[in-house]
């Protein structure tokens, strides 16, 4: 549903683009003047569209080596967290605050069990990249060793309950359901402005079918066609995006 909202969005912003040219170039203006502009629009739109593609090339190859290095800044944050954690767990221990200690203690297990699940699961993508460049080299001794330890861990991580396929059947199911309804709800907002933008293409429409005056002015025309012409190029944007693999 997303997908289709953001393909209908982008379609409408760049129909409404062609649609304010057209609609110029219908006007009784001299020709070297639509020639001047539809040049100038037409070469920004196509200039955008380019440099989008060649901006978001790199990025893309650089958002692997970029997940671990986020990975590494979240353990680094949840272990300065848990050296606040320690400091302030002496402190009550030297004052004797027995509410104090129980509270951090109990902050202080969750923070290192946080960290233990995200070292687990790091080690487990880890092992399992080996394994295919170990399947890809033709390397079957290494392949069978990397599988023993991926199961090892999985199993740590099945014990450890942390993922949505660990929890128990019914509260599986349960937060399947939940976390479905929020992402399908969440989906359905982006179909509201892509109706808004059909909505607004159909009083356009009526507004040049019944002759109206301000879609016959040459300046208000200009002024509609760059304005398109920023929507359009933000609508390839984000499409290019938002349906770029990851």
């Amino acid at each position: 549903i997303t997908g289709l909202g953001v393909i209908i969005g982008g379609m409408i912003s760049i129909a409404w683009f062609a649609g304010s040219i057209l609609v110029y170039c219908l006007l009784d203006r001299p020709i070297w003047e639509k020639t001047i502009l539809l040049g100038i629009t037409i070469f920004i739109f196509i200039w955008f569209c380019v440099s989008t593609i060649r901006e978001r090339k790199p990025k893309s190859n650089s958002d692997k080596s970029s997940d671990g290095s986020m990975l590494d800044e979240h353990l680094q944050e949840l272990k300065e967290i848990l050296d606040e954690i320690d400091e302030e767990l002496s402190e009550a221990h030297c004052v004797r605050d027995e509410e104090k200690i129980k509270e951090l203690e109990d902050s202080r297990k969750d923070i290192i069990g946080q960290i233990e699940g995200y070292q687990i699961e790091d080690k487990f993508e880890k092992l399992r990249r080996l394994k295919k460049e170990a399947i890809r080299a033709d390397q079957k001794v290494e392949a069978e060793e990397y599988s023993k330890q991926i199961e090892q861990h999985e199993n740590k991580l099945t014990d450890r309950g942390d993922r949505f396929e660990d929890l128990p059947r019914p509260l599986d199911i349960f937060s399947c359901f939940m976390l479905g309804s929020f992402v399908r709800t969440f989906a359905l907002m982006y179909l509201i402005v892509p109706m808004v933008m059909i909505l607004l293409t159909w009083v356009c429409w009526e507004a040049w079918t019944g002759g109206s005056e301000w879609m016959r002015s040459p300046s208000i025309i200009i002024t509609l066609i760059f304005c398109c012409l920023a929507l359009s190029s933000v609508a390839v944007r984000y499409c290019f995006s938002f349906f770029q693999p990851r």
